[in-house]
């Protein structure tokens, strides 16, 4: 028996040593391995050197968060797997803009402090300050990414540089599951206590790994917002850590209850709104507002909606445009992801039918929304979709804004979208409630796809209908 005993006592010895020296292994492994620091610059503009106003972005954001796809352009970046610089093509940088309640020498801490950064990033895990040389810091994190059936996480050392300019530059350099990625900080104080803070980022999804490219490609349209969510997701967390830090100067939560009639965000009714600034905005690439939520009480419930605005400049005046973009029925000729529009009189109802297809993987999932168009006047639209919409509620607008320069005849316009997935979604649809970023997914790709594509459109269906005019006229003076 005292033989069994002392073995098992041993038995238990070893296994305790084993998880201790295992557990050092993998602790240690990052520590143990010596990276080299790499010479690298930020490949594209700085929103300072863009001149872009702080003052009236901060403005524009308006409690929310502002966002630019820029126009795609070459830039030279490193390449973390061939440990040498690349030429990327074509490629776009995001910014991403919001004022955070806190001083500015703080948010920079934040931000370049990686390790503490796993305390309120969901989507980061085992973040480590590796080794730090004067302004140069080696740092580590583990994303992690969920969506049904399929889990990733990947490793990523990234190289941190802290600048005499106060700017922060975060660049990959071992590890990942792409090949390049960089983000670059940049800090404004608004005054004591308010900063704006802005966020230009870019990863390389096109070297993506095998099961990474696998969430990217199960809907090129998620691929294509996947990165702007990733950077927005990001401003929002530091933004509210620091709410938790400061709660006597965070802005208050907005408890109101809106109904249908109130709850719309409008960009036409920000406070101080420069219409030039945003057709300069626009002019540089997409541009998109990510607004406050808000609750909204409809049929019997309350639901928290976030809607997203998408603008885009066309250099075309109102009168001629808002025709085409009232009218839903041309919807599936510029956006990708509609496929049908039957208005109310196919219908015989007070809806129109607007068919939907996204994939989830090899999959084809049929979105079926049924929209109620309304205040249809000469400055927007409004809709809201009808009960066994997938998407229900779901509410929003198309706006119009006039230059104020007299000389300049074009128009911005305003497509604004939010709502949640409903009850009587298709129940492949509904996982979309357990993919990141699912408060905004939908909203976001919808509007960012059909401002990206309006304003192409629209010009060239203006140009092909005063061509046929022109034509008509010519023939009937024959």
């Amino acid at each position: 028996m005292k033989t069994i005993i002392e073995n098992l006592q041993h038995s238990t010895t070893l296994r305790y040593l084993f998880i201790f020296i295992l557990s050092t292994y993998i602790l240690g492994a990052h520590a143990t391995t010596e990276y080299k620091t790499i010479e690298w610059q930020s490949p594209a503009p700085t929103f300072l050197e863009m001149g872009l106003n702080p003052e009236k972005i901060a403005a524009i954001a308006s409690g929310g968060q502002f966002v630019i796809v820029a126009k795609p352009r070459d830039f030279t970046l490193w390449n973390a797997r061939k440990k040498q610089l690349q030429e990327f093509k074509n490629k776009s940088v995001i910014y991403t803009a919001t004022v955070i309640h806190a001083p500015a020498d703080e948010i920079r801490e934040m931000v370049w402090d990686m390790e503490s950064q796993g305390k309120y990033l969901p989507l980061f895990n085992d973040t480590t300050n590796l080794s730090t040389k004067g302004n140069i810091r080696i740092a580590s994190y583990e994303q992690i990414i969920k969506v049904p059936i399929l889990k990733l996480a990947s490793d990523f050392i990234v190289q941190m540089n802290k600048y005499d300019n106060g700017d922060i530059g975060m660049v990959l350099i071992d590890e990942g599951d792409v090949e390049a990625i960089f983000q670059y900080w940049e800090f404004f104080p608004l005054d004591e206590h308010r900063t704006l803070t802005v966020l230009a980022g870019f990863q390389d999804t096109d070297s993506a790994s095998f099961m990474y490219k696998t969430i990217l490609d199960a809907e090129p349209s998620f691929g294509r917002a996947f990165p702007v969510l990733m950077l927005y997701e990001r401003l929002v967390q530091f933004r509210d850590e620091a709410a938790r830090r400061h709660p006597d100067i965070a802005p208050k939560k907005d408890e109101t209850i809106y109904d249908l009639m109130t709850v719309n965000t409008y960009v036409s009714k920000i406070e101080g709104l420069d219409v030039q600034e945003l057709k300069k905005l626009s002019q540089l690439g997409g541009v998109q507002f990510y607004h406050k939520p808000k609750m909204l009480a409809f049929e019997g419930d309350v639901h928290e909606i976030l809607q997203v605005s998408a603008l885009v400049y066309v250099p075309l005046p109102q009168k001629d445009i808002q025709p085409l973009l009232n009218d839903f029925s041309s919807l599936p000729k510029y956006n990708d992801l509609t496929e049908e529009w039957l208005d109310p009189s196919m219908t015989e109802e007070e809806w129109g039918h607007l068919k939907i297809g996204v994939n989830i993987g090899p999959i084809h999932v049929p979105v079926h929304i049924y929209v109620i168009t309304e205040e249809i006047n000469d400055d927007l639209m409004h809709f809201h979709s009808a009960p066994r919409s997938y998407v229900h509620p779901v509410l929003g607008h198309v706006e119009y804004m006039q230059m104020d320069d007299p000389e300049d005849v074009g128009t911005v316009v305003e497509v604004t979208i939010g709502g949640v997935v409903g009850p009587d979604a298709s129940f492949v649809f509904k996982l979309v409630r357990y993919v990141p970023f699912h408060n905004t997914l939908i909203a976001s790709i919808y509007a960012m796809l059909t401002a990206d594509s309006a304003g192409d459109w629209v010009t060239g269906q203006v140009a092909r209908d005063n061509a046929l005019e022109q034509t008509e006229q010519s023939l009937s003076t024959l």
